[in-house]
């Protein structure tokens, strides 16, 4: 052997062998990154937050095209909410009007547009449900019993903004700017949580397995 050349083996610089990559070291961190989402995947609150933020942002991309190309539906959805809120005060008072989508409450006039429907907060409600950890015929209730609900919550908002715009006309911007669009947050979560307690219930969550 040449006695300048060193031995494969020999010591590197600081007295110790040089190290050597261990192997398949790639494929080691992404079977942990794996295992993580895994594990978070296992956890009921991380899969609704995993579950959640794509149906939010699929609901945000769907709904212009709801009202792109079911025109027809939002529509009719607009004409029956105008003619409820116009059946309501007709119980009360006779100073009441509806003109297609206009709704005159003692020469106060409201315009019903696809806002005042529900719609957007009936998909979010829906998303929220839908991401939930539960079966899906608790999911399939949820739906079905609580988007009339919160149809309905929307319908006693806006005949609160008309009584509001009538007869306290200087507070009706506050109210609908910024009050109404508050409460809708307060309308989505309190029917998805009346949802959880009464229909889904603790013991219906589904929960990782402990031996898993």
């Amino acid at each position: 052997m040449n006695p300048d050349e060193a031995p494969s083996d020999a010591p590197n610089a600081h007295g110790g062998s040089a190290p050597e990559p261990p192997p398949g070291g790639d494929a080691s961190a992404s079977l942990s990154l794996w295992g993580r989402v895994e594990a978070a995947w296992a956890n009921p609150a991380y899969r609704f937050v995993m579950l959640f933020l794509p149906y939010l942002a699929l609901v945000s991309i769907g709904y212009p095209a709801l009202l792109r190309y079911w025109g027809g539906f939002v529509q009719a959805f607009i004409d029956g909410t105008a003619w409820i809120e116009f059946a309501i005060f007709d119980l009360i008072s006779s100073n009441i009007h509806l003109s297609g989508k206009m709704v005159t409450y003692g020469g106060f006039t409201v315009t019903i547009v696809d806002e005042c429907t529900g719609l957007y907060e009936m998909l979010i409600y829906s998303a929220a449900v839908m991401a939930f950890p539960t079966s899906w015929r608790h999911k399939s209730l949820g739906i079905l019993l609580g988007n009339p609900l919160i149809y309905f919550f929307n319908v006693v908002r806006i005949a609160l903004l008309i009584a509001v715009g009538r007869f306290q006309h200087d507070w009706f911007d506050f109210m609908h700017v910024y009050f109404m669009q508050a409460t809708m947050i307060v309308m989505i979560t309190g029917v998805w949580l009346l949802w959880i307690n009464y229909v889904v219930k603790d013991r219906d969550i589904a929960r990782p397995d402990p031996g898993a």
